[in-house]
């Protein structure tokens, strides 16, 4: 009887402390959980701030290509009329302009 009351006491005893380690896994889990919840929307932030960046980054550099398109075709436009023009006074005069030689030191 005496036995059977230790191994009782002893069982009682095992099983308290059997709780209160699930008791402290359970808050390990929980606190451990909200930790990875806290840094799961810190990334989702971040990756949501990486984004905006580079879209921002993208429509600069849209902005800047639009830019260089602009400044090209104007280009074109000049060197389209210089040409015209160029090929008007060939054909009104019948000789090459100055500017046509083909260095500085041919004239």
């Amino acid at each position: 009887a005496w036995e059977e009351a230790e191994k009782a006491k002893c069982l009682a005893r095992f099983r308290r402390e059997e709780i209160k380690i699930q008791a402290w896994e359970d808050h390990q889990k929980a606190m451990t959980e909200a930790e990875m919840r806290k840094i799961e929307v810190k990334v989702e932030r971040m990756r949501a701030h990486a984004h905006d960046r580079l879209m921002k980054k993208i429509a600069t550099a849209r902005h800047k290509v639009e830019e260089k398109r602009a400044v090209a075709e104007v280009q074109k436009n000049q060197q389209a009329a210089r040409t015209a023009q160029q090929m008007e006074y060939i054909s009104r005069t019948g000789h090459l302009p100055s500017s046509f030689s083909c260095c500085s030191w041919c004239k």
